[in-house]
């Protein structure tokens, strides 16, 4: 049937008058001719469209911040991943995530870190790892200028504590240690007093020390540390941990309480009002020394750790000065650590990459000064005419100077015992250096550092028995 036929068969089953325009018929039989496309058309034309968006999604730059990376050789994996994790989440500001990682607040976090670029890796300069906690000092970069970041890794919690509120300081690696130390002597505070409180002593640990008495008490957080004066007060010594205590008392009116597992020392002192006041500090080894020195009224006592303090009694009170107060450090104290050897002190600056060292000895009574700068430490040979050295942490380690020889006995870890002889001893010196060699090739440096104290090249210690400028017959320039 053509167009025509249909418009007519249309027009007479209607009526006799045309209703239909002929073009519009011609349109409509058209579009009911068209063909329908192949089916397989469509899932092509799909695909195609997915590999167009696939296209301008790979050429377009990606919006996701970089994967912060972190790099050092001291942290496990598990715990590198949780501090970049804890920076990507800050940098997305993921309040999910962050809340996962940290309790730290939010917005207090990402203003903190606002101005810190993380294009390269976060290096770690320092890690201090403990029982219950590893902290971690980080390097980051801003606007070419480094800073130190602190954080706390909880291991129980497997979080991550901050405090925002403390400023980052400034990073350099031209690290010096100080000409001296200004000290700034206070009164030491008093120990609390228990007002109308009864103690629960179920599994309590009561010791009689002279006149007094000490409880020790567990708790969950460790052993609450009480002590009893003859009158009756209780004074509140604060918790320690749960590790077996050493008492050692100089007099009924002076007690040093040691925790055995951190070395950590409660010097309790009464002073000539009755009252008792108490510092507390860590020791390098489980014993109280005092030493004199030409500049205070009774003699100190060093306590070293990272806040080292000297410690003294003047006019009946017990005073303190902590040694790192007033010094110009470059970084946090605790990269630092003190030693004491007899009055004087070793200080060590350490990160994960370097070390330094240096004694200081008073020079006033507010002031330790480096011996180097004021001259002590000068070597001659004559210092080693029958001299003994010790290594000074294993004192069975000796090498005896002698007639041109050296004599060395010593203990090898299974227990067997050593002894070795070098000849045709040789000694030179510059400045506080002795250069030592010997027959078949022997050569050894020596370095003083203090006037008991000498060092290798490897960074052992030895210790002589004397104050080597105290040798009869030998002039020194003091």
């Amino acid at each position: 049937m053509t167009n025509s036929q249909v418009k007519q068969a249309i027009d007479e089953t209607i009526g006799k008058q045309p209703l239909m325009d002929e073009a519009f018929v011609q349109k409509v039989m058209q579009k009911k001719q068209r063909k329908k496309p192949l089916p397989f058309l469509q899932p092509a034309i799909v695909v195609l469209l997915m590999l167009a968006v696939g296209a301008v999604l790979y050429f377009t730059p990606n919006q996701t911040i970089q994967a912060v990376e972190i790099e050092t050789s001291y942290l496990d994996e598990h715990h590198k991943q949780l501090v970049a994790d804890f920076y990507e989440a800050i940098i997305e500001k993921d309040n999910n995530t962050l809340a996962k990682l940290s309790t730290v607040n939010s917005e207090q976090a990402y203003k903190r870190y606002s101005i810190f670029e993380f294009n390269n890796p976060v290096e770690v300069i320092k890690t201090i790892d403990t029982e219950k906690s590893i902290t971690l000092f980080l390097k980051l970069q801003a606007n070419d200028i480094e800073y130190l970041d602190k954080l706390v890794i909880n291991k129980e919690a497997g979080m991550i504590e901050l405090d925002v509120s403390q400023s980052m300081t400034l990073y350099t690696e031209n690290v010096e240690l100080p000409k001296e130390f200004l000290l700034e002597y206070k009164e030491a505070p008093y120990a609390p007093v228990l007002e109308n409180f009864e103690l629960d002593l179920d599994g309590a640990k009561v010791q009689r020390v002279n006149e007094h008495i000490l409880y020790q008490i567990p708790t969950k957080e460790g052993t609450w540390r009480v002590l009893e004066t003859p009158e009756g007060k209780l004074l509140d010594l604060n918790v320690a941990s749960d590790q077996p205590t050493l008492v050692i008392t100089g007099t009924n009116d002076q007690f040093f309480i040691m925790d055995t597992l951190a070395n950590d020392t409660t010097y309790i002192y009464r002073n000539k009002d009755g009252d008792y006041q108490i510092v507390t500090g860590q020791l390098s080894y489980q014993g109280v020394t005092t030493y004199a020195t030409d500049f205070h009224e009774e003699p100190v006592l060093i306590i070293g750790g990272e806040e080292p303090k000297v410690i003294t009694i003047e006019d009946g009170q017990m005073i303190y000065a902590n040694i790192f107060e007033r010094a110009n450090l470059d970084h946090p104290s605790a990269f630092y650590h003190t030693e004491s050897i007899g009055p004087h002190i070793l200080v060590e600056y350490s990160d994960d990459s370097q070390q330094l060292s240096t004694y200081y000895s008073f020079t006033e009574k507010e002031i330790y000064t480096d011996q180097r700068k004021i001259g002590l430490l000068e070597a001659k040979p004559e210092h080693f005419n029958d001299m003994s050295i010790a290594n000074r942490y294993n004192d069975q380690l000796i090498y005896i100077f002698n007639d041109n020889t050296i004599h060395y006995r010593g203990n090898t870890l299974s227990g067997e015992l050593i002894e070795k002889t070098y000849t045709n001893i040789q000694i030179e010196t510059r400045d506080n250096q002795y250069f030592i060699i010997g027959d078949d090739g022997f050569s050894w440096t020596l370095t003083r550092t203090a006037p008991r104290i000498l060092k290798d090249e490897k960074g052992i210690e030895y210790t002589v028995p004397i104050d080597l400028d105290d040798l009869p017959g030998i002039e020194n320039n003091k």
